[in-house]
């Protein structure tokens, strides 16, 4: 058997204090406040050699931790359990299921026919058989406690007899038992709403609790005579705090620490959690909260598990300097924390690179196309994962959650940042953490390049359809389609459009007539041309002069079924032009031609291509009456007879494409006013072209007070 003397490892404040030059401390005690990150871990003297204390599996787990050793599952098949007392001593046990005693030596065989054994690991003293019918949910001393058909009930043992004792004070609903088993108590909840603290010597409820959130209910429990702990959602700010009650005095606070997954353990004047906040540069050390109030303070670098133990210390499956094992934590009268090693898992590793699978050209296409990057390495990391785009020096931030010892991060055509990666050249770098071990992290990084395929009214090649807005102060910006429909108006987050350029308040009236193509005319009435190349608009083309007759222009409808997108212009006599698209940026617009007048009666006009799945592209026309009216493209320059849509659209001032959104070849249409914004889907039908609008959260002030087309 293994036996060897327990080097202790005490981290006193001194020590926390000396070594933060060095390494930033676990032991700094925060505010009362929960700290926005998890302490770091100090550097502490180590064992002098693994050997130096009994060996313990890394697949163990610590089951119970009593006044001469602790219960623990091996990890190992065949032999699932054993008992290791603090010298080092280790007595595997057969025969199944064990269960553990909080605080004591005892174990108990979960054995056949509702037959259970108690066995004190600390003495030599004979077992003891008790029966009973239903389940074991736990065992406090020499205790059972079950639940049948009946409700909760305690079974003890006097002399040869098994004496059974009903709990009282519990409704009939309370049947969620909440584990682990208490030193003295016990806890029942009617599943959502009520807790209840159960005294185990007089068999009676003592407190309960009440949840704020009674939809969700309680979660990670724990009781003792004098306090009750539980995590609970707050309605009130939509997020969750560990309370506290005191049982005498029935007063409750709230814990400044843990979460829904930290597990409370209740000492007599502690409570410990284990501080669960993960990521790059966060640790996930043990977190003690003094159950008086006061300052929490922390030990270890990482706590994956932590049981009561018989003296009011804690036993923790944990790491500290690297060194992996189970601690026994105690506080010392000056309120300090000690780590004693109990059992050694061996030194962590140091975080490495084992190898990476990251692309050099890739393709975003479809809409639901992806790339996927990997790097493994020799243990579970997390990783913060930051792409540059070399043209613009625009940054995209992923983040990859601790998990296996692959870390993989998927770049798809929407999922980052919420809006498509932008064609062309990237540097990329890494930032890879261990899960939750204070270590020093690893840098990689690399280049690729992202290759779009056109896509129509794309103005930042990012494979996503723009709608374009000059703001008040001139700066013109290609908001992405995906942003204002699909996730902005969910989340609410700031929108990030792609800046075109300034200075466009030179331009009294502006269109986009064909792809990656912007024409605005100034105050002299000359009409210029920009020709979009990458994420930005090349310097102006003078088109020509004359253009102060018009009112109206509008663009991006295929009139003539040549494949380019044309301008359409309304004078101050209400006759409607059309200037068919050339292709050649030096003569970009054939010599106009006349459609016809009476266009004096509509105050907006936009041409967002094909709406209606005829031959040509459409028109889009609002009277002074707020009524909307479609003019449908023949192919030719002209139109047919307009159809009404529908009156209200007043509402709005002004209209613009939206691309295809639902993916039926035609256009959807874009709707803002002063209050809102909508998304108006193709229907198909050319008698009612749209579906009923769905509204979207942001308002004109989110996309500026400027031009909309």
């Amino acid at each position: 058997m293994f036996r060897a003397r327990t080097p202790r490892l005490r981290l006193t404040a001194a020590v926390a204090v000396a070594l933060a030059a060095t390494a930033s401390g676990v032991l700094a005690a925060p505010a009362t406040a929960a700290p926005a990150a998890a302490p770091a871990a100090p550097v502490a003297a180590l064992p002098a050699a693994a050997q130096d204390v009994a060996p313990f599996p890394k697949e163990g787990k610590i089951v119970s931790a009593g006044k001469t050793g602790f219960l623990y599952e091996t990890g190992v098949a065949g032999a699932p359990y054993s008992w290791m007392g603090y010298d080092g001593t280790v007595t595997p046990l057969s025969g199944g299921k064990y269960i553990g005693v909080a605080g004591t030596d005892t174990v108990v065989l979960d054995g056949p026919d509702d037959t259970y054994t108690l066995r004190d690991m600390g003495s030599d003293a004979e077992p003891v058989v008790m029966k009973g019918a239903g389940t074991l949910l736990g065992v406090s001393g020499s205790t059972l406690v079950m639940h049948d058909a009946n409700g909760a009930y305690l079974l003890d043992k006097a002399g040869d007899q098994d004496v059974r004792r009903d709990v009282t004070g519990l409704p009939a609903d309370a049947d969620y038992f909440q584990t682990p088993i208490g030193a003295e108590t016990f806890t029942v909840s009617n599943g959502t709403s009520t807790l209840y603290l159960v005294d185990i010597a007089s068999a009676k409820v003592i407190a309960t609790a009440t949840a704020d959130n009674s939809v969700v209910g309680f979660a990670a429990i724990a009781g003792s005579k004098t306090h009750l702990a539980w995590y609970d959602w707050t309605p009130a700010d939509d997020g969750g705090h560990f309370h506290l009650l005191d049982v005498a005095t029935g007063t409750s606070r709230i814990v400044p620490e843990g979460n829904s997954a930290s597990q409370p353990v209740l000492s007599k004047d502690w409570i410990a959690l284990l501080n669960t906040r993960t990521g790059p540069g966060k640790g996930r050390p043990l977190a003690l909260h003094p159950l008086a109030g006061g300052e929490t303070r922390y030990v270890l670098d990482r706590a994956d598990e932590v049981r009561a133990a018989a003296d009011g210390s804690f036993l923790v499956k944990g790491a500290l300097a690297r060194e992996e094992g189970v601690y026994r934590v105690t506080v010392g009268a000056d309120g300090e924390p000690a780590a004693e090693l109990v059992a050694s898992s061996g030194r962590l590793p140091e975080l490495a690179l084992v190898s990476q699978e990251v692309p050099q050209t890739f393709t975003l296409d479809e809409p639901y196309d992806s790339q996927e990057f990997r790097w493994t390495f020799n243990q579970p990391a997390a990783g913060t994962l930051t792409l540059v785009h070399t043209a613009t020096g625009r940054e995209y931030t992923r983040y990859s959650a601790p998990s296996s010892p692959r870390l993989s991060i998927l770049l798809s055509n929407t999922d980052v940042n919420n809006m498509g990666l932008y064609s062309g050249a990237y540097t990329w770098r890494l930032t890879a953490t261990e899960t939750y071990d204070v270590g020093p992290s690893v840098e990689l990084s690399g280049t690729f390049t992202v290759n779009r395929p056109a896509a129509a009214r794309d103005h930042d090649e990012n494979g996503v359809a723009d709608v374009l807005v000059r703001d008040a102060d001139g700066t013109l910006k290609a908001y992405d389609t995906n942003q204002l429909q699909r996730i902005y108006e969910e989340w609410n987050r700031p929108l990030e459009p792609t800046v075109l350029g300034t200075g466009w308040n030179t331009y009294t009236l502006m269109a986009s007539p064909s792809e990656r193509t912007v024409v605005g005319r100034d105050r002299d009435g000359v009409l210029w041309i920009h020709k979009g190349e990458g994420q930005k608009l090349l310097p102006r083309t003078k088109v020509g002069g004359g253009w102060q007759v018009y009112n109206k222009i509008t663009g991006g409808s295929d009139l003539n079924g040549d494949g380019r997108g044309d301008l359409l212009a309304t004078d101050t006599n209400g006759v409607l032009w059309f200037y068919a698209s050339t292709g050649d940026a030096t003569t970009p617009f054939k010599p106009r031609v006349q459609i016809g007048g009476g266009w004096q009666q509509y105050n907006l006009l936009t041409a967002p291509g094909n709406i209606a799945g005829a031959s040509g592209g459409d028109l889009l026309a609002r009277d002074t009456a707020g009524v909307l009216w479609l003019y449908l493209g023949k192919g030719d320059g002209t139109f047919t007879a307009r159809r009404q849509i529908g009156g209200g659209w007043q509402q709005f001032t002004d209209l613009a494409p939206f691309g295809d959104k639902n993916k039926d070849g035609l256009v959807d249409l874009y709707a803002i006013g002063a209050t809102t914004g909508r998304h108006y889907p193709t229907s198909g039908l050319v008698d009612a072209p749209f579906k009923p609008g769905v509204t979207l959260n942001h308002q004109r002030t989110v996309i500026g007070s400027g031009t909309v087309f």
